[in-house]
């Protein structure tokens, strides 16, 4: 079982980076983030349907903070000053950017 063992905000909140109990440190980008939260407000919770469009996102979105208990990564956003919470599981396998 794939666990996060820390979690570091990056850029002033555009991004951050992971660092995983299987050794990879996977990036994410603060839009990408909210844009595929899995809160009942952005997905529909018996078919995973998107809810909302990027037009929804503030422009100037960014991770206010970030915070891990090992199995799951909580974000929340700026401006919104909403709060998500991921899966490490589903962050291993949706990472899109890992550093070389």
């Amino acid at each position: 079982m794939i666990t996060i063992k820390s979690a570091t905000v990056l850029a002033d909140g555009a991004a951050l980076q992971l660092n995983l109990s299987d050794g990879t440190t996977p990036r994410f980008h603060a839009v990408w983030l909210r844009d595929n939260a899995l809160d009942e407000e952005t997905r529909a919770s018996g078919n995973g349907q998107r809810l909302i469009t990027l037009s929804d996102i503030p422009g100037d979105i960014r991770i206010k903070s970030a915070g891990a208990d090992g199995a799951h990564l909580t974000v929340t956003f700026a401006p919104e000053e909403k709060t998500v919470t991921y899966p490490a599981a589903w962050l291993q396998a949706n990472a899109y950017d890992l550093p070389t």
